[in-house]
Order: C-alpha cells, then structure tokens, then sequence
C-alpha cells in the first residue's frame, strides 16, 4: 500500500518565485478519502506560508494538491511538464530517511 508523502524540495539554486520553498506531494493512484483529506491538509498548510507545490496532475493524489494550490493562489509545479520539456525527473529517495506517515 503506497501512503501520501510530502517531500521538501531544495530551492537555493531555483528562480525567486520559488525562495519561499517548495513541496512535492506523490500518493497512491486510488486514494482513499483519508488520504485526500490529508492532502488538502498538507498542501493547504504548507500554502498558507507562500510555499509552492509540485506533483503530477496526472495522479488523482496530484490533480487534488494542484487544485488545492490553485485555490490557495499559490505557484504549482507540475512534475508532468518538466518531462515534457526534458528536465531531469528524480523521484523522492527513501534511502536514509525514516518513514513518516502522515497525520
């Protein structure tokens, strides 16, 4: 079972527009409705001090945080797009950090 994970994405060496920090947010392809809660939480949380907010809107967990950042009119980075114009992806590395589920 794959668990909603939010990941801190390092932003010195990016644009001004994402100095305030910015996020990234993977979860299952079948949420459950406990999950997406957790998400609206998450990214809402995060929004509301100025964060941007990166996932695949081609996920239902990624399509949830990006209307979730629409709303809360922050910047939204959409995994998908960077592919598309042949940025590198690199997934989230679990290699050296516990596991946290999220609350």
């Amino acid at each position: 079972m794959i668990i909603m994970r939010v990941f801190v994405i390092d932003t010195r060496n990016m644009g001004p527009e994402l100095q305030g920090g910015l996020i990234g947010v993977v979860g299952s392809t079948s949420p459950s409705a406990e999950e997406k809660r957790q998400c609206v939480e998450m990214v809402s949380r995060y929004a509301v001090d100025g964060w941007a907010i990166a996932a695949d809107p081609r996920t239902p967990i990624g399509r949830l945080a990006a209307l979730t950042a629409e709303t809360a009119c922050v910047r939204f980075l959409a995994f998908n797009r960077v592919a598309q114009r042949g940025g590198p992806i690199v997934g989230p590395s679990m290699v050296g950090f516990p596991a946290h589920e999220v609350s």
